[in-house]
Parts: C-alpha cells; sequence; structure tokens
C-alpha cells in the first residue's frame, strides 16, 4: 500500500511551525513502511507573507484562516493524492479543513524532517494537539 504524507517546509530540512505560512511541502511517499521517494513541491509566492500590499486599492484584513483567500485555497490542492500531512503547527480552521479533505493531520514537535522521518518509519508518529493554534 502507498501512502503520501505532506510535510509543510521552507527550505526542505525543517518543518515549518506554521502550515500557513510554508513556502513548501516535502510530499514522502510510504510503501511498506519504507520510504521509496520525496518530491518538493514548491507554492508560488503569493507576497502574502510580506503583508504589504501596495497594489491594492482597497483594504482587507489578512490574518490566517479565512477561507476564501484564493492563496490558501491554492495549498490545500497541492495535498489531494496526500493521505497525511504532519506539520510543526497550524490555526484551527486548515486543521478542521484538512480533516475534511480526508486527510490525517499530526501535529509534531520536532524539528527536523530528517527526525521526523525515522518517526514516521517506526509507525509512532506523536500528535500534540497544543500546536493548532485558536484564532480568536
Amino acid at each position: 500500500m502507498t501512502i503520501k504524507i505532506a510535510i509543510p517546509t521552507d527550505d526542505g530540512i525543517t518543518i515549518s511551525r506554521h502550515f500557513g505560512q510554508a513556502k513548501a511541502f516535502l510530499i514522502v511517499t510510504l510503501e511498506e513502511g519504507e520510504i521509496t521517494g520525496q518530491e518538493l513541491r514548491e507554492l508560488p509566492d503569493t507576497g502574502e507573507h510580506h503583508h504589504h500590499h501596495h497594489d491594492h486599492d482597497h483594504h482587507h484584513d489578512h490574518h490566517h484562516g479565512h477561507g476564501g483567500n484564493p492563496a490558501h485555497m491554492a495549498k490545500f490542492e497541492y495535498l489531494r493524492d496526500c493521505q497525511y500531512l504532519i506539520a510543526g503547527g497550524m490555526g484551527q480552521p486548515a486543521f478542521a479543513r484538512l480533516q475534511a479533505m480526508g486527510l490525517q493531520v499530526a501535529l509534531t514537535d520536532h524539528k527536523q524532517i530528517a527526525d521526523l522521518l525515522e518517526e514516521i518509519k517506526t509507525g509512532q508518529v506523536k500528535h500534540n494537539p497544543r500546536r493548532v493554534h485558536q484564532h480568536h
């Protein structure tokens, strides 16, 4: 059985602390518990991370978790073929949306992808529910 696991990252080495701000996803393919492939899917730079929008003549809030943001919508499309997502943290709206898409989501305390891959191979990925950020 082939399983694809998405890991949000900025550099392919460390796990992004916030799903919504990640620049890429490392997609790890597992077959029978063995890692058989890795693919870095870079997300298009929307300029969203920079928070100074001079090219807009209207004003709106760019806080994370609002469902209508096209950049966030595109991010979920990159995960359509994955069964799992393991991140360093994310907001409650993203967490709920990923689960609604059918992905199993785990939030890890690991900082390095290599350490997480060792844990994945054992089949014992630890989920820390405190890494879900509540939006007020």
